[in-house]
């Protein structure tokens, strides 16, 4: 039974709204049995397409957890447990490897939706040269997934290098805040899935260090509203070491 859930930050959102079936069917599973290396957000993304009657490509990435989220509550119920593999070294200097199963409850997400009165930040940018104003709103699922394929195959970058690396770290924050842009007058965005995403570096010289941390601050900002995956802290059974670890989206489906 497909039902009408208003999503969490209408200010930022392009659908404001969907119709969706939260029930996933068989087939959903098998295509997450086989999800081994691909990208999460992505497979999400493939199941939500059969369950909602809108175009999935239209939610932002906040907006795909959310209704993930619901829809994992609803095929599994709220409680899922998950393993946590120990990274800590012992006094070796080997890792320590312990499995640690951990319990959790899906409805602990960490929901922050929009005040009424949020203000959609906006940025004087530069392009080819023209300074224009754009509203800073978070891309469509299409563009992240682009992005993010853009460094896996185009540049053939390992997955961590591009959080882990201090470089490309940069380079995919700069590239995904600047799909961020929207023309405050026309409201067109300026990066479409027909954008040559190696391009965009061509405006990295044209604005300002303030500029571009502006536009980072603003998007991080954003960020924070939606739905996030709630941070945890536990202690290995084997070693005593921290763990500090978020609950990934497709973490319990399989278990």
């Amino acid at each position: 039974m497909r039902r009408v859930i208003k999503l969490p930050a209408p200010q930022l959102s392009i659908l404001k709204e969907v119709n969706i079936d939260l029930d996933m069917a068989g087939t959903h599973y098998a295509e997450l049995a086989s999800s081994e290396n691909k990208v999460p957000e992505d497979v999400c993304l493939s199941i939500l397409k059969d369950l909602m009657e809108e175009d999935a490509n239209k939610l932002i990435l906040s907006e795909l957890r959310y209704l993930f989220i619901l829809v994992k509550i609803n095929s599994l119920e709220d409680h899922c447990r998950v393993s946590v593999v120990c990274k800590h070294k012992n006094k070796n200097g080997e890792i320590c490897g312990h499995e640690n199963p951990f319990d959790f409850s899906l409805a602990e997400a960490d929901l922050n939706p929009t005040p009424p009165d949020y203000k959609v930040p906006e940025i004087d940018f530069v392009i080819n040269g023209t300074e224009k104003t754009y509203k800073i709103l978070p891309p469509p699922m299409n563009l992240e997934s682009e992005l993010y394929n853009y460094f896996l195959t185009e540049k053939n970058i390992d997955p961590s290098e591009i959080f882990e690396d201090k470089a490309e770290s940069f380079n995919y924050s700069y590239l995904r805040g600047v799909m961020h842009l929207v023309d405050k007058d026309t409201g067109e965005r300026f990066v479409t899935a027909e954008t040559s995403i190696a391009g965009l570096f061509n405006h990295l010289k044209e604005n300002s260090f303030k500029t571009i941390n502006k536009l980072f601050d603003a998007v991080i900002e954003e960020s924070k509203y939606g739905v996030q995956n709630k941070e945890y802290t536990i202690k290995c059974k084997e070693c005593g070491g921290t763990l500090v670890f978020q609950i990934p989206l497709l973490a319990g489906l399989l278990d």
